[in-house]
């Protein structure tokens, strides 16, 4: 159940592309489809497969997720870097500051989450901990408040609206892992986890 339950967690963290009515994109799409599902199940497997490891199971998930995720931040930034110059908003200009508030905080947010994560997993200091559970709680304000900006002033529709739902969606299933699971207590508070 557990396996089946993280194989769904793991197809969730990743894009979801939707097919269209072409031929030719509706190749393209089964080949994405088909290489998204291959990298699931081997990101499934690795986490399994390392489940009684110090950084393993739903740790090392967390950790490759994050990862992942960096990757995927970088290539929508590098893509849509016009959108972030004040240039591409002439017709608009009094849209400007409200997309950099919906965009540059959680980016911030993400970095500094990748800051602190990576800390804690070189130290396997405790003190990281609370810092971590601050930056998700952080980021599930900057997504409501994203939401909020691109529900009046953009109506909902712009590319980003999904993006923040979905950052808001990670640090509610993080924060309660990172409070309650015995193996982030083991690990980096009583640093007695036995590998098996």
């Amino acid at each position: 159940m557990v396996g089946i339950t993280a194989l769904g967690l793991l197809a969730l963290s990743l894009p979801v592309f939707a097919s269209t009515d072409t031929p030719a994109t509706s190749f393209q799409t089964g080949w994405i489809r088909f290489l998204l599902t291959l990298i699931i199940l081997i990101i499934w497997f690795v986490c399994a497969s390392r489940r009684k490891k110090e950084i393993g199971g739903w740790l090392l998930y967390y950790y490759i997720r994050l990862y992942i995720g960096a990757i995927i931040v970088i290539l929508v930034i590098v893509g849509r870097r016009d959108s972030y110059l004040s240039e591409a908003w002439i017709n608009t200009p009094d849209l400007y500051p409200f997309f950099l508030l919906t965009t540059v905080p959680g980016l911030l947010l993400y970095c500094a989450e990748i800051v602190v994560a990576e800390k804690l997993r070189r130290s396997r200091n405790y003190a990281y901990v609370p810092i971590l559970r601050y930056i998700l709680f952080a980021n599930i304000v900057s997504s409501l408040i994203a939401i909020a900006i691109n529900d009046k002033y953009f109506e909902g529709s712009s590319p980003g609206f999904s993006t923040n739902i979905m950052t808001m969606i990670w640090p509610i299933i993080w924060i309660p892992y990172f409070y309650f699971s015995k193996r982030v207590k083991s690990v980096f508070k009583n640093r007695d986890w036995l590998s098996g």
